[in-house]
């Protein structure tokens, strides 16, 4: 996986945890390009490179690599991609040894993916394309039946009324495209599973191809009425030089190396925060295992939430420098901004329950204008969702978590919620009212927080 595969992945977690709070059920669908002509090159290059590969499994440790080498050779080797496509058809085909074989490259794949989605938490449904390929041929009889098709020089081809452009369903070899495809897996999602809603997290650049897809689908009766099919686009990610995100030799680069750059960044930092503390006396430091989590926390959630930051459809600049800032609406900030809520009713001396059994008992009571700010903001939590519901737009809820922090700020800043004596420190009185309002505040931005699919920590 590279970096390209990033966003669509943060968001399309945010929006699937979004609905899930709904109370939806959600099925997310990994859809994987597993099919094709791509994989008969990988096929055509591990009988190559690994002619035992049916006994002893091939080693291979970088599949993008591995890509890239078989790539270079179907450019510049005629006798190769000529085997490629032979591959292609006989993977159509069910050739049990080229089964076995794209099996293996896919379960490679798969491996590897995975490690990303645990270290990001994140839980998908893998569907490739080869899950639709027994389905096309219905699709097509479907439309021919229909009287939807229309020959052309030997392909079958869609009109759709306001489209410039036409879907290939049939190519004039016979085979099928990736229109074909993503039709047949349109009616699997809305007709055999029965589907509500179906939201496309792909980039924007697709966006025709879904304008056309819909059309399509919705004039053959694929989508009824009562359904909804919503491409959400978004932009690409960009280095500082604002051009697309690559390595300085000019790759692409790998999400594998992304997140261990920000973990190590994260660490540096957290430890030298740990040196400071250390060099004014040692209070407050973090354990070993609380650096870990934090660096985990920190890096992961920097990594997202710079990403859901930005308005879904625009590009956006790449910066660990950026994202790891302490200062402004960043991920570090408004973790750190939680563990000092959650401080405050630690230093009172209550737990999180004794609050909860407070609050079923009594009425919070609001007087000062800084409390009630306060409070109406928290109070704006539905809407929020709502809006996000209907926009699919994440960078809503990021503005929201900021907009607590620095209301709360406020707050803090205008209203005791302890008082303690300064001839001991100790806590000489608890203003109630204002430590159930920290409480309900910390409850929002975590949650706020659990839907960005960011982890939080106790400590900082």
């Amino acid at each position: 996986m590279h970096v390209g595969h990033l966003r669509s992945t943060i968001i399309g977690d945010t929006i699937s945890r979004l609905f899930e709070f709904l109370g939806h059920d959600v099925e997310r669908v990994n859809h994987l390009g597993d099919w094709g002509t791509q994989f008969g090159m990988l096929i055509a290059h591990l009988e190559d490179m690994f002619p035992n590969y049916a006994t002893e499994s091939p080693p291979i440790s970088d599949l993008q690599m591995f890509y890239k080498e078989a790539k270079k050779r179907f450019d510049g080797e005629p006798d190769f991609k000529q085997r490629a496509y032979k591959r292609v058809v006989d993977l159509q085909g069910g050739n049990e040894e080229i089964i076995k074989c794209w099996k293996m490259i896919v379960d490679i794949s798969m491996a590897e993916f995975n490690k990303i989605y645990n270290r990001l938490d994140i839980k998908l449904t893998p569907c490739g394309e080869s899950f639709y390929q027994s389905r096309m041929e219905g699709i097509v009889k479907r439309l021919d039946a229909g009287g939807h098709l229309q020959a052309s020089e030997g392909c079958k081809l869609l009109f759709v009324e306001g489209e410039e452009v036409p879907m290939m369903i049939v190519k004039s070899d016979g085979g099928f495209t990736y229109d074909t495809s993503d039709l047949a897996a349109l009616h699997y999602r809305m007709v055999d599973e029965r589907a509500d809603m179906c939201v496309y997290v792909v980039d924007s650049g697709q966006s025709l191809h879904f304008n056309l897809l819909f059309s399509a689908a919705k004039k053959v009766g694929l989508v009824r009425d009562d359904q909804k099919v919503v491409h959400a686009g978004f932009g690409v990610v960009l280095g500082e030089d604002r051009k697309k995100f690559k390595t300085r030799s000019g790759d692409t680069v790998k999400l594998k190396d992304l997140l261990d750059e920000g973990l190590e960044r994260a660490e540096k930092k957290i430890r030298a925060k740990e040196e400071d503390k250390k060099a004014k006396g040692g209070s407050g430091l973090l354990t070993e295992e609380e650096i870990i989590a934090c660096r985990d926390a920190v890096a992961y959630g920097c990594i997202k939430f710079a990403d859901l930051t930005c308005t879904r459809t625009n590009d956006y600049v790449f910066s660990f420098d950026k994202m790891l800032d302490d200062r402004g609406k960043t991920a570090v900030y408004l973790l750190y901004a939680l563990t000092r809520i959650r401080s405050i009713a630690r230093n009172a001396g209550y737990t999180r329950e004794q609050l909860l059994a407070h609050a079923k008992d009594s009425p919070i009571v609001l007087e000062h204008e800084a409390e009630l700010k306060l409070a109406k903001v928290l109070l704006r939590f539905p809407e929020v969702i709502e809006e996000i519901a209907e926009t699919l737009q994440p960078h809503t809820l990021c503005n929201y978590l900021y907009d607590i922090s620095t209301v709360f700020t406020y707050f803090y800043d205008k209203c005791y919620c302890i008082e303690k004596s300064r001839e001991t420190g100790e806590v000489v009185k608890v203003h109630m009212n204002r430590l159930l309002l920290c409480e309900a505040s910390a409850q929002v931005m975590e949650k706020c927080f659990e839907l960005l699919g960011i982890k939080t920590v106790s400590r900082m």
